[in-house]
């Protein structure tokens, strides 16, 4: 068994050894990007109007990031106790 396990860890070396070579080879040659040589004169992209539904309006909908909007609140004096979902 002991010939077997050595056999098997040196053809896991040297495949890996020319794997990595290979690799490397086959993205040496592989086509560059294209480099843009002439600027385009495009139009600038319009503005988006804000999200409403994060908190952005004044109709005191749901503030889903309100650091105050804790079921539990604990005072704050003091170290929290850390609570897990465990058993």
């Amino acid at each position: 068994m002991k010939p077997f396990k050595n056999a098997l860890r040196y053809w896991f070396a040297i495949t890996s050894v020319l794997s990595f070579l290979g690799g490397w080879i086959i993205l040496a040659h592989s086509p560059k990007p294209v480099q843009q040589t002439a600027t385009v004169n495009a139009a600038p992209l319009p503005t988006l109007p804000p999200i409403q539904a994060f908190g952005n309006s004044n109709d005191n909908g749901p503030s889903f990031f309100s650091p105050n909007s804790q079921v539990n609140s604990q005072p704050s004096t003091g170290f929290r106790r850390l609570r897990t979902g465990g058993s």
